[in-house]
């Protein structure tokens, strides 16, 4: 799991350093995205933003993407501009786009720097929350010129979250501790969307307020904490089957831990939780599957 837990370290480490920093753009791209008419060619500097795209119906407009734009599967036959951690500037250049959009981390945010500089439009979205990527996806509908379909894939998601709500209503909410990477072992915080998606989906996060969104703990912490399920995203392109059997190895070493005791230790496929994109409640029902494997409405 080593590719995957890079990746999250890095981006718990994104998390740690730049957040306060970051967040108050969001407020900035939403309230000024100027409307204008569909752009003929946009690149897109993130995986979530690439689905945003082609589910706000410009999947014809892309131009090119990051090497880990893998949904929905068109994205990935499209020209490369370098990773989501790493852009490639003059890539995106040689695409001659009409905009291109990135979010509001340092790496993208030297990259849409460098192209205004250069005479291209650049929009930058922040996307931290569930309410952050409702607001995102309007933002891009603006300056995309779909707004009404922004709009109305916004209102279905709400809607799928909300029918969520009613399935589990008054059932009781395992407490859950979601992996980020087992060495160091450091997990979800409460402050995070993973700890949204955890309590959309019917549980709640087994970890306590934290200094750090995604804090490292010890096996103490773990037993203290009552841990009653286990959720590992599963390193991209790995076989789950293995690497489920490479955690209850691990986590066989806790045979206190309620969860452990009772085999709740799952590993599941990673970039739908680990995005915040239109396929947020296929993440959902992910997790809803782990919290109550038997129930025949998961």
């Amino acid at each position: 799991m080593r590719k995957w837990c890079l990746l999250l370290a890095g981006f718990a480490a994104w998390n740690l350093l730049g957040y306060v920093l970051l967040r108050p753009q969001q407020v900035d791209a939403v309230a000024h995205a100027p409307a204008t008419s569909r752009p003929m060619r946009v690149v897109s500097m993130a995986p979530n933003l690439t689905e945003i795209l082609y589910a706000i119906d410009l999947g014809e407009s892309v131009a090119a993407v990051t090497s880990d734009s893998d949904y929905p599967p068109p994205a990935t036959a499209k020209p490369n501009v370098g990773s989501f951690w790493l852009p490639n500037a003059e890539a995106v250049i040689a695409q001659r786009p009409d905009l291109v959009l990135t979010l509001e981390i340092p790496q993208h945010r030297a990259l849409a720097t460098r192209l205004r500089r250069m005479g291209y439009r650049c929009l930058s979205v922040s996307i931290w929350t569930v309410d952050d990527l409702f607001g995102a996806i309007e933002t891009i509908g603006r300056a995309a010129g779909r707004q009404s379909e922004a709009q109305s894939l916004v209102l279905r998601i709400r809607q799928d979250i909300e029918q969520w709500g009613h399935v589990r209503a008054g059932r009781d909410r395992p407490r859950v501790l979601w992996v980020v990477q087992r060495e160091p072992l450091r997990v979800a915080g409460r402050n995070t969307f993973i700890n949204d998606l955890i309590e959309l989906a019917g549980g709640q996060n087994a970890i306590g307020p934290t200094l750090h969104k995604y804090p490292p703990i010890g096996a103490e912490q773990v037993i203290g904490a009552d841990v009653e399920i286990i959720i590992e995203p599963a390193m991209m392109g790995g076989n789950l089957a293995e690497q489920r059997l490479q955690a209850l190895t691990y986590w066989g070493r806790l045979p206190s831990v309620p969860a452990v005791a009772a085999g709740r230790i799952y590993v599941i496929e990673a970039d739908t939780v680990s995005r915040l994109s239109p396929r947020l409640c296929r993440g959902i029902e992910l997790i809803a599957g782990c919290l109550w494997p038997d129930d025949s409405g998961v």
